[in-house]
């Protein structure tokens, strides 16, 4: 009962997880669907190689555990207080600028309100000569008075707008910072469901031709294992950058799923010309040598499955299709496209 009461906790997490600093919530849902497999039925635990996982023999790793369910605390936290103090401040802005505008009027008011009991007691006095003077001194103040009021609302108004501009630029980065793979700086996981489900309802609405791509790096354990992952995250980083030389138009959308797997949407495209962009992906990695070491270079293939939006996908059924043309690649023998019709 501990075990699966534990197991129902990290899933629970999985379920209502709150953004996070360095990753996104699908990853974070798998790991810790991954943890809670782990502690009910002694699976590898996430990370863990086969080997050793061999020599552990069923026992769970309770540490691993609590670092997966502290870290996730810590770093949500964290990315809360970075949303709220953004927002504090904007709202900070605003006050203080509005009250400042608010202060200043009312020192303009109170020399109106003083020149206006200045007339009235004229008034009273019945002085023609001094009343004529006073009032005409009257008008021209109200004048440079409004005058003034103006000018400085205006400055204050400009003021605000780029304290805004600046903040929302900030706020704009911010949104593009969590969208963004830190390995890779492309899109991520999250930017990419985003696109995916606009995507889906563009074609649903205007019936355009959509393609997909699913690109994974061929035998990437490998490189990790013999090479490092210093090595590994290089490739990583050389693979994305030559996909981004060749989705060049301003809607090709290049994104990292996680691991070695990276997706392509490509709107306005059929299947024909998204095939032969795929050849010319594959292409461009077989060029590619990376620096294991100073004698060795490590060359890298990967295998691409292709799918064209039908009008009855859905996000998933789409991304399905783009997956199991990528399975077929594999089984054909890796480093080439297989279309999932």
């Amino acid at each position: 009962m501990a075990l699966d009461t534990l197991a129902g906790i990290l899933r629970s997490m999985a379920e209502f997880a709150l953004e996070q600093e360095g990753t996104d919530i699908p990853t974070f849902r798998a790991a810790a669907e991954a943890w809670a497999k782990h502690v009910t039925l002694a699976t590898p635990p996430p990370g863990l190689g086969a080997e050793d996982a061999k020599t552990r023999k069923g026992r769970r790793e309770w540490e691993g555990v609590r670092r997966f369910v502290r870290e996730y605390c810590q770093s949500s936290t964290k990315r809360v207080a970075e949303v709220s103090t953004d927002l504090r401040h904007v709202i900070w802005v605003f006050i203080r600028s509005f009250s400042q505008a608010f202060t200043e009027d009312e020192e303009v008011d109170e020399r109106v309100r003083f020149q206006l009991i200045r007339l009235e007691s004229l008034v009273e006095a019945n002085a023609t000569a001094e009343l004529k003077r006073e009032v005409l001194g009257t008008v021209g103040m109200l004048k440079a008075l409004l005058e003034e009021r103006s000018q400085r609302q205006t400055k204050q108004m400009q003021l605000l707008g780029a304290q805004v501009r600046t903040l929302g630029h900030q706020l704009e980065f911010a949104r593009k910072e969590s969208e963004t793979d830190p390995l890779t700086r492309i899109s991520n996981r999250k930017a990419f469901d985003e696109y995916l489900a606009r995507s889906v309802e563009v074609h649903k609405a205007f019936s355009d031709p959509m393609s997909m791509l699913i690109v994974d790096i061929d035998h990437f354990k490998a490189v990790n294992d013999s090479c490092g992952h210093v090595i590994g995250d290089e490739v990583l980083r050389q693979v994305a950058d030559a996909l981004v030389k060749v989705f060049l138009r301003k809607n090709d959308f290049v994104s990292r799923l996680g691991g070695d797997e990276f997706a392509i949407i490509l709107r306005e495209t059929g299947v024909v010309d998204a095939r032969s962009l795929a050849e010319r992906v594959l292409g461009r990695i077989r060029a590619l040598r990376v620096a294991a070491s100073d004698e060795q270079t490590i060359e890298v293939t990967v295998s691409i499955g292709l799918a064209a939006i039908d009008g009855g996908d859905d996000e998933k059924t789409w991304l399905d299709r783009a997956d199991r043309g990528l399975y077929a690649a594999k089984e054909g023998g890796r480093d080439r496209v297989a279309t999932n019709p």
